[in-house]
Parts: structure tokens; sequence; C-alpha cells
């Protein structure tokens, strides 16, 4: 839902996201990546260093503009910002937080006027309406009830980083006891391999959205439940703080109303003929397709099992608004994509033909086929371990006045650092003056080495210890070559 923003807000994030991910760039080469002109691209650099402390864009005459990272900043520090800037974001939370609110109110809390509410009230309702949710003139949130608390969660999740920054006091502890209490009473009944239950700052964000939704008089209706309550329930003390701080009882309506989300597991059949198939035919599905990589890389897959559980319960999580700027999944799938393209494009057609005849939005079904590379990637070793093999061998020829010794040490540091990706040769003596023979690798490291010419073979200068600069040389002529491989590639596709 990045359409959220502002056309000017969402060029710089455009222009954030790509320095985030590059070294140096030049203007000209931003403006060719991400539209625009010089002028706007250097009014928004000069806007951005001014909300983006402590990160800070630096510039230069001579290489250009180039992201300089505090260690202890994510790029989800980033998104947060933007969200926390947007009108349209303020809007939204306070709509949601105070639902009695009056068009007056609001314009005074925005600082806008009522010709600006309107159009951003017409704006939210165009984004939202493919998730069926809609605000109406007296600013009430109305229709598909999951959506809209996916919605909410995604959004203050995004924009606060963290609940204890968006709850009151209270609030967070209210809800820690109740998550508490909870999980030790329902153990059993928990599917533990469901990774979704370790996002303990998402749980919370859910329940929050959960408990005000109900104080807005917003239910889902109550079905079969599948956990047990009592110790909750029978807790006067919480119930009266509870009551005290929220305004609602902690009935058993609200009760499976605030962990509504957990019953997913349960209600996979269910799901699976909403959308047009059944378990058993997507499981078969699935399962086709691990046996098919298996094969293809001569593999095991130890937890097959629950591996396909995995696949199948967060596909059905994925449908819906489930994040704003932040997609963790599909940046997950772009930075594979860099190293390993051809795995990641099997598997892109391989989930797009299982999901093919599914009854989902388009946006839902691309956000399905991330999580399930992300899924099959993270929770099957024996793939991932396949993964990170090295895609390109440089052999290269070691080319020092130094000892044997010496030699072999540095020989081993640089293969067991690039993790094999470098071959390394120690050339004798004897064969150092052979033109011919060094034009079989890809590179000479040497530091004094001066031949004719050796056609394509790089020489790299580097000094006799495995420091900083050797380090970096060596990974930058890696980059390269991974550069070529991906342009060749690329052309291949074509």
């Amino acid at each position: 839902m990045k359409q959220l923003l502002t056309k000017q807000s969402l060029r710089q994030l455009a222009l954030l996201e790509l320095l985030w991910s590059n070294e140096w760039l030049t203007i000209a080469e931003i403006v060719k990546k991400i539209g625009g002109v010089e002028k706007t691209i250097r009014t928004d650099i000069k806007q951005l260093n001014e909300i983006i402390e402590p990160l800070k864009i630096e510039t230069s005459v001579k290489y250009g503009v180039f992201l300089s990272k505090d260690l202890g900043v994510s790029k989800s520090y980033v998104y947060s910002l933007f969200l926390q800037k947007s009108v349209e974001c303020q809007m939204l939370e306070m709509i949601f937080i105070n639902p009695m609110m009056k068009r007056g109110e609001l314009c005074d809390q925005l600082f806008i006027s009522e010709t600006q509410l309107n159009r951003l009230h017409n704006k939210m309702n165009i984004l939202m309406k493919k998730y069926e949710i809609k605000i109406t003139n007296d600013l009430k949130l109305i229709g598909h009830e999951k959506n809209i608390r996916k919605l909410f969660s995604s959004l203050f999740y995004e924009k606060y980083l963290s609940p204890d920054l968006l709850f009151k006091t209270e609030e967070f502890q209210l809800i820690d006891t109740v998550l508490d209490i909870f999980y030790k009473q329902n153990k059993e009944k928990m599917v533990m391999d469901d990774q979704h239950h370790f996002l303990l700052s998402k749980m919370r964000m859910r329940l929050w959205v959960a408990a005000y939704r109900c104080k807005s008089s917003s239910f889902f209706k109550q079905e079969e439940d599948y956990f047990n309550y009592s110790m909750i329930t029978g807790d006067r003390e919480l119930n009266k703080r509870w009551q005290a701080v929220f305004g609602i009882e902690l009935s058993e309506e609200v009760l499976f109303n605030l962990f509504e989300y957990f019953h997913a597991p349960f209600k996979l059949n269910e799901r699976c003929l909403q959308l047009g198939t059944s378990q058993s035919i997507l499981q078969t599905r699935l399962e086709n397709l691990i046996l098919e990589v298996s094969y293809e890389f001569k593999i095991k897959c130890q937890n097959k099992t629950a591996l396909l559980q995995a696949v199948m319960w967060r596909i059905f999580r994925t449908i819906g608004p489930t994040h704003i700027l932040n997609n963790v999944e599909e940046d997950f799938v772009c930075e594979l994509m860099n190293d390993r393209q051809d795995i990641v494009l099997n598997l892109k057609a391989k989930f797009s033909e299982i999901y093919d005849d599914l009854t989902v939005h388009s946006l839902d079904k691309k956000n399905m086929i991330y999580q399930s590379i992300y899924t099959l990637v993270s929770q099957w070793s024996e793939f991932r371990s396949e993964i990170r093999k090295p895609t390109i061998k440089i052999h290269a020829a070691l080319l020092l006045d130094a000892p044997a010794g010496h030699l072999k040490m540095l020989k081993e540091e640089i293969e067991y650092h690039f993790r094999n990706t470098y071959e390394v040769d120690i050339l004798l003596p004897i064969a150092q003056n052979s033109v011919n023979q060094l034009k079989h690798y890809d590179c000479v490291l040497t530091n004094g080495f001066n031949t004719g010419d050796l056609g394509d073979v790089k020489i790299i200068g580097v000094p006799n210890y495995f420091g900083e600069e050797f380090v970096k040389k060596l990974h930058h002529f890696l980059i390269n070559k991974k550069e070529e491989l991906h342009v060749f590639r690329k052309n291949i596709l074509i």
C-alpha cells in the first residue's frame, strides 16, 4: 500500500531505498533509475537530511551521492519515518482510535481544511476498496473485518516499530498479562511449528487492534473455539483492570475475537474451499514441488510434513493488507534473486502454477509466491545449503615473493573467507614468467607482477597479508564477476 504516501514521499522513499542498497551513485544514475529531474533529486536530498537522522545522505562533486548508515538503524526505521510524517496515516490512526470523532475535530487535529479532508477521505476509500474496507461519511470503518484488523495491525507495527511507543502503559501491561496466561493454558493446543507465534510485537499489536475493534462493537461471529480461556475469565482482578482500561469485559466473545488469529492452522481446509480448492489438492501440489526440488538438487527434505504445513499456513495469512511499506518476504526474495536468479525464477514459476486457479487478487497471489519461497528457503536447511553454494568459481593465481608457508596461509585464508568461491593456485617460481599459463586464470594476485598482455585476466595488486585492503579488492572483483553473469543470464532470458 505504498500509494498511501504522497507522490513526493513515494519519490523520496524510492531514493532512500536505492541508496540503501548501493554505494556511491551519481545524480544522473539516480534520475535514470527512479525518474524525475536532477534539480528535484537535489531538493529531495536536502529535505531528507532534515528527517532521517541519525542517517545522512552525503554528496560529493567527484563521486555523487551516498547514504551514510548508522549501525543501530535498520531499514524498517526508514519506513517508519515516512509513515510517521504521512497525514494519511495520521487520519487513519485517529479514526481507528476514536471512532466517535467528528469531521470538524479531525480537520482541527490534522490542521487541514474540510476540502483537504474530503480529498484524503476519497483517496483512502479508493486504496482500501480492493480489501473491501470503507470509511463512511461519519468516519466509521466498515467492511471486511479481518482485513480491517490486518490493515491497522500492519500500519501501527510499521509506523511505531515497538508497541510501547503506541500503547498506553496500562494497555501494554494488560495485553502482556493476557497473552502470557493464554500461552500457559493452551500450550498443548498451540501449533508450535507455526513461526508466527514467535512474533511477539506483532502479537501484541494484533491483540491491541482487536481490543479496540471490540470496543467499537465490531466483532467476528463466534464459531468453534479451540482454546480455553478459564484462567483469564476466572481472574477477577485482571477482568476489573481490563474493563477500566479498555472499557469492555473479557467475555468469551471478546476473548474469541482477541485470539481469532490463532485459529488459522485449524481452518486450513475451510480457507482452501473458500479459494476454490481443497486442502488435499493444495497439499499434493506443494508436496510434488518439494519432491521436484529434492530430485533436481539431489537433496533430502528431513522435515517435509512441517514444511508443508508452514507453507500452507503462511500463504493464507499473506492474503490481505499484511504490510504497508515493508514487505520483508519480497525483500528476501529480491536479495536471493541477486545471487541465485536461476533458482528463484524457477520457484516463482512453479508456485505461480500451483496458485494459478485460486480466487484471490493478483497482488495477494504475488505475495503468496514471495511468502512461499521465503518459507521454503528459511525452513528447509538442505535446500538452503544448496543455495549457498557459489554460483561462480574464480580461478586465481597467487604470485608473491614470500615463503611457501606464507603463501599457503594466504591461499587458505582467501578460500575460507570467500567460501571457496575463489580457487587459488600457488605458482612455483619457475612458472611465474609463463604468460600462456597465466592466461588460464581469471585473475592474478600479486605484489609486483609485470608482464605482457594477459587478455581478460585481471591483475590484482595485493599486500603480503590478508587484511581489509585485500578483502575489498577480492570482493570487488567477485561482485563484478557476478554482475557479468547476471547480465549474461538476463540476455539469455530476454
